[in-house]
C-alpha cells in the first residue's frame, strides 16, 4: 500500500464529507426559514415525529443525490469539488421542488405544514402533536427524489451543460412516474389513501411513502449510466420504468400474500393500523426493489 496515495484521497475523502455536510446544514437553514411559523428545532426536541421523519426524509435525500454527484471520472480534485458544489445547488433546489410537488399534487387538499403540527386525538383520550403519515409520505418523496438525482448525476460521458439537462430532464420525469405511481396506488387499494393519511394512519403513510422510495430506486438504476443520446436514455427510462411499476405491484401482492399469510395490507393498515406489519411489508419490497436495480 503506498501511504502518501493513501493519506492524499483520505484527505480528499474528508473534503467532500465536509461539503456533503455543508449541504445538509444549508438545507436544515432554508427549511427553517421556510417554516418560520413555527420552531423545528422545538418540535423534534419535543418529540414530534411527524416533523423528524419529514427533516430525516430530506437530509437523506440530500446525501443520496450528492453520492450519485461524486461519481463518474476525476478531471482533477480542484474542478471535482467545483462540480460537487455546483450539483448540490441544483440538488438542494429539486429538493424543495419536490417537497412543493409533494405537497400540492401527491397529497393535494393537504397542507403538509399544518398537517405537522396538528394536535390529534388518540383512541384513548390522550393528544399527539405531528401528523406522522404526512411526515413519512414526504421524507418516502424526498428519499426518491435523491435516487432519481443520484441516477442522472452519476453517468460519464456529455458535456458539462448535457449533465445539467440531465439532471433537470430526469428529475421532471422521475417526479412524473412518482406522482404517476402514486394515482394508480391510490386507484388500486380499496381505501381512500389521502383519507388514512390526512387521519394520522401512520400504517399508510408507511405504504405510500415506502413505495415511492422503493421506485426511486428501480429509476436510479434506470438512469444511472453512461450518456448514449437523448433519445435513447429515455426511451431506456420509460421501459424501466413501467418494468418497474409493474414489478412493483405484482410482488406488493406476493408479498402481502407471503408476509401476512392470516391477513391483508388493507386490513392491516385501514382497520388495524398495524405499523409492525407495514414496517416489513415496506422492508421486503424495497429489499426487492433493490434486487430489481442491480439485476437491469
Amino acid at each position: 500500500m503506498d501511504i502518501a496515495v493513501t493519506l492524499t484521497g483520505l484527505s480528499q475523502a474528508l473534503t467532500y464529507v465536509i461539503v456533503g455536510i455543508f449541504f445538509i446544514w444549508l438545507v436544515k437553514k432554508i427549511d427553517d426559514r421556510r417554516t418560520k411559523e413555527f420552531d423545528d428545532d422545538t418540535h423534534i426536541d419535543d418529540g414530534n415525529v411527524a416533523v423528524g421523519l419529514r427533516r430525516a426524509g430530506l437530509y437523506l435525500g440530500i446525501a443520496i443525490a450528492l453520492s450519485g454527484a461524486m461519481g463518474g471520472s476525476s478531471k482533477s480534485f480542484f474542478l471535482d469539488v467545483i462540480q460537487l458544489l455546483i450539483d448540490g445547488l441544483i440538488i438542494t433546489g429539486f429538493m424543495f421542488l419536490s417537497r412543493f410537488i409533494n405537497d400540492f399534487i401527491m397529497l393535494s387538499n393537504i397542507n403538509n405544514d399544518e398537517e405537522c403540527i396538528k394536535v390529534f386525538q388518540q383512541p384513548d383520550g390522550s393528544e399527539v402533536v405531528g401528523n406522522t403519515a404526512v411526515g413519512m409520505v414526504e421524507a418516502g418523496m424526498y428519499i426518491a427524489t435523491g435516487f432519481i438525482l443520484n441516477g442522472s448525476l452519476s453517468g460519464t460521458g456529455g458535456t458539462f451543460f448535457q449533465g445539467i439537462v440531465s439532471a433537470i430532464l430526469f428529475f421532471i420525469v422521475g417526479q412524473l412516474t412518482l406522482l404517476f405511481f402514486g394515482f394508480l396506488y391510490e386507484v388500486i387499494t380499496p381505501f381512500n389513501v389521502r383519507k388514512e393519511i390526512k387521519d394520522n394512519n401512520l400504517a399508510a403513510g408507511i405504504g405510500l411513502g415506502g413505495l415511492l422510495m422503493a421506485l426511486g430506486i428501480i429509476l436510479m438504476s434506470s438512469i444511472s449510466g453512461p450518456f448514449t443520446g437523448w433519445a435513447n436514455d429515455l426511451a431506456g427510462f420509460g421501459i424501466y420504468a413501467f418494468f418497474g411499476i409493474v414489478m412493483l405491484l405484482i410482488f406488493r401482492t406476493v408479498i402481502d400474500r407471503l408476509l401476512l399469510p392470516t391477513t391483508d395490507i388493507a386490513t392491516e393498515v385501514k382497520e388495524d393500523r398495524n405499523v409492525a406489519a407495514l414496517i416489513v411489508v415496506v422492508s421486503a419490497i424495497n429489499a426487492v426493489a433493490i434486487i430489481i436495480a442491480f439485476s437491469m
